[in-house]
């Protein structure tokens, strides 16, 4: 269960819990009406907790009810909750003020009148409705403090109630407030609109990134840290429940891998949901064990109830704010947030999942066929169209194939675990592993391995494979499969022939530390060396790499050529191009032509679709770093820390912690040392989730110049191989001058500066003149 009671109010909430008070002050003056909103477990309870105990310490009367569990159908019942007590031990004068026929009205729905005349009567909503309004101004002397809480549950007599008491308020300090779930794509209580005259709304949103990480216990360790705050999107009590599960820190995954298939476990128990019915649990159980999207009549096959009681589940779960319509259609839903599903999913019992499994795969079998129109299963990709096309998201949820999308996805999520398979499954599994590469790269790459363990396959799923895993981080892995794989004559009908496997095959390289290796791939390694704008923007980022001996020159060279031939209608590889551009030419000194470099990628970027820009997220690591080099690192830190959110929200591993150094280098370059330690720190986690010991030793190296930069003494260890015109060169650097500048101050050509800058790039493996000027300090020390 949530329990929020004992943690510290957040800033955010602590100014919404302010509102609140500042209408309790005004309702002493005449009735006021506040409606509080927001998605389950924001703690909308926990404010109207804290602000019925204030008012009570004030002198209020609180009469507080909340609606109980879907089910109960007693009229008035909420109502009930908050004034029975009082009703109670209230002595005659109050129903002498109140009146003979409204105390008549009130006896058949309040049980502290059951002694009264009229309480064994059917009760009249309209009569009702009228003496709870007067009651409500005679209740406390010095005011009263009205509150229903989960409205959202209760019946239309209560929403006849808050309507009346807006249109009629009671006379006197009456403060009325309840509180109800947001359900995404729906309106509650059309009674009383959002936008009624007199009524306050209070919308309680995700909680701003700062006062969510506040919330974590300490000792959170960092990759721990950032999943949590990614799964909880700012959602108080969610993230109180999965901080539990925490420690000693979750394996990594990505958002995707919480919505269908086995999720990991992410708490120890699960959140509340004691407010469901039987049905609507049952409900919420097999919509989890389907996974996101899901239908209604697989979701009846499942819970093995009838599709009138199914629809009626999802009723109430979209009620509840736990579900929502995905798409213009509305004819397939999927959990507001993966990560209850995947807690939903652990609750249900494994018991139960075993024996409702065999039902969903029989309900994603068939709706996965109906979709594509196949009466005979297929072992993969059958024509030449989809064998050829790139790598991409799968049909969004306006496509054609939305619905056989959804069904493989889901379908195969399940498939990966599963004892046989046959063809149609295989097929489920390759076009899934396909799409899913680069927003779900782990899945995709057991996807493919439980295709790869039926039986012989082709090479391109062997290839497709070690893609995935490149991008999940799996970089040794990947680099056996090529070494494995070895070329193939037969790659030229592929997309992107050898060109596109030497790629990858060298990223790999690259981002394993493996530099010379990668220079080799992409050199041809004895054969033809591949080309076209994948390659030309490899070898420039390979050109980039701090730890390769960075050479500016051959980067802005190699980004050139990408830039010339990427196809203008890829924005994603021309701003990869344009990226790299801006941080060769950073690196090189040359602010001018950078700047349009970075504008140009910002502006592609920007077109950009998500599922594309995933393709291309280490676009915003050189983005970042050019900025940086520019002068700009407040705004270079944008560009890698939005890159580092797409990366652990895609579970691009290894990428993320190369991100996080970059964060780290924008941080260091705006003087926030504390900021750059805590994002190596997250890449040292990084480096041992995917057991990479060259990120290791570049997250040591940060922390080591993080520690030099902190205490302001510069590291000279490197300087004795810079020659004496170059330790003149670097010192003009620390202080700040262009290329420019430094020519005429040295009396040569700009060409020769920037050959000296790339001889001093190389020599102190840095790829930034920022870099130099942090290492170096100022010229009266190298001297």
């Amino acid at each position: 269960m949530l329990h929020q009671q004992q943690q510290p109010l957040t800033a955010a909430r602590t100014r919404d819990l302010a509102v609140l008070y500042r209408e309790l002050r005004l309702a002493a003056g005449g009735p006021r009406f506040v409606r509080l909103t927001g998605e389950p477990w924001s703690g909308k309870s926990r404010l109207l907790r804290q602000l019925a105990a204030t008012a009570h310490k004030e002198g209020w009367t609180v009469a507080s009810g909340r609606v109980p569990r879907a089910g109960r159908t007693r009229p008035f019942e909420v109502v009930a909750d908050a004034l029975d007590d009082h009703l109670a031990r209230a002595d005659g004068t109050l129903f002498e003020r109140l009146g003979e026929a409204r105390t008549r009205a009130l006896a058949p729905v309040l049980p502290a009148l059951a002694t009264l005349p009229g309480a064994g009567e059917r009760p009249d909503p309209g009569a009702v409705v009228r003496a709870l309004r007067v009651l409500l101004g005679l209740l406390g002397e010095r005011g009263t403090l009205f509150v229903l809480d989960d409205v959202h549950r209760a019946g239309p007599e209560v929403l006849d109630l808050l309507d009346h008491l807006v249109r009629h308020p009671p006379q006197g300090p009456v403060l009325t407030v309840f509180a109800h779930r947001a359900v995404p794509g729906g309106r509650h209580l059309a009674a009383v609109p959002y936008d009624a005259p007199g009524v306050r709304h209070l919308a309680l949103g995700p909680l701003p990134a700062a006062d969510a990480r506040a919330l974590l216990p300490a000792g959170t360790p960092p990759l721990a840290a950032e999943l949590v705050l990614r799964d909880a999107a700012g959602v108080p009590g969610l993230l109180h429940a999965l901080a539990r599960g925490a420690a000693p820190g979750p394996s990594f995954h990505a958002t995707a891998e919480l919505a269908t298939g086995i999720p990991p476990v992410l708490a120890p128990d699960s959140i509340d949901l004691h407010t469901l019915s039987s049905l609507g649990w049952r409900c919420a159980c097999a919509a989890a064990l389907l996974g996101d999207p899901f239908t209604a009549a697989a979701l009846a096959h499942t819970a093995g109830v009838p599709v009138e009681h199914a629809l009626a589940g999802l009723d109430e779960l979209h009620a509840e704010g736990l579900v929502r319509p995905e798409g213009a259609a509305g004819t397939r839903f999927c959990f507001v947030r993966p990560a209850v599903r995947a807690l939903v999913h652990h609750a249900s019992g494994a018991g139960w999942r075993s024996a409702a499994l065999g039902r969903a795969l029989e309900a994603l079998r068939a709706e996965a066929a109906a979709g594509t129109g196949r009466s005979a299963p297929g072992a993969g990709p059958q024509d030449g169209r989809e064998e050829g096309r790139e790598e991409g998201p799968e049909e969004g949820p306006e496509g054609g194939d939305a619905g056989a999308a959804g069904a493989r996805r889901t379908l195969a999520a399940h498939l990966e675990h599963a004892a046989g398979i046959g063809l149609e499954d295989i097929r489920a599994l390759a076009l899934s592993a396909r799409g899913g590469l680069y927003t779900r790269p782990a899945r995709s790459a057991a996807a493919l391995r439980r295709v790869m363990a039926v039986g012989p396959v082709p090479v391109e799923v062997r290839l497709l494979l070690n893609k995935a895993l490149v991008l999940s981080g799996r970089l040794e892995e990947a680099v056996r499969g090529y070494e494995e794989t070895g070329p193939r004559s037969h790659e030229d009908r592929l997309p992107g022939g050898r060109t596109d496997t030497a790629v990858w095959q060298a990223r790999a390289l690259r981002w394993s530390g493996r530099h010379a290796q990668a220079r080799s791939v992409l050199d041809g390694d004895g054969g033809l060396p591949p080309g076209g704008p994948a390659a030309d923007a490899e070898r420039a980022a390979l050109a980039l790499e701090p730890w390769a001996g960075a050479d500016p020159e051959e980067a802005r060279a190699a980004a050139e050529r990408a830039l010339r031939t990427a196809p203008a209608d890829d924005p994603g590889a021309r701003a990869h191009a344009y990226a790299l551009l801006a941080a060769a030419c950073a690196a090189a000194g040359d602010g001018e032509s950078a700047r349009a470099a970075a504008d140009g990628a910002h502006a592609l970027l920007a077109r950009t679709g998500e599922p594309e820009r995933a393709a291309h997220l280490e676009a915003l690591r050189w983005l970042g770093a050019a900025e940086t080099g520019l002068g700009e690192p407040e705004r270079g830190g944008r560009h890698v820390e939005r890159g580092l959110a797409a990366a652990l929200e895609h579970g691009q591993a290894h990428l993320a912690g190369l991100l996080a150094l970059g964060l780290a280098e924008a941080a260091l370059a705006a003087g926030d040392t504390e900021g750059a330690r805590s994002r190596i720190r997250l890449a040292a986690a990084l480096a041992e989730q995917t057991a990479v010991p060259a990120l290791a030793d570049a997250a040591r190296e940060a922390e080591r110049r993080t520690g030099a930069h902190a205490t302001g003494a510069p590291d000279t260890s490197r300087l004795s191989l810079l020659s004496e015109r170059e330790r003149i060169v670097t010192g003009l650097v620390g202080e700040g001058r262009t290329n420019q500048q430094i020519a005429a101050r040295l009396d040569i050509s700009v060409k020769t500066v920037e050959t000296y800058m790339s001889r001093i790039f190389k020599k102190l493996g840095m790829n930034s003149r920022t870099q130099v000027a942090h290492v170096v300090g100022l010229s009266a020390n190298i001297r």
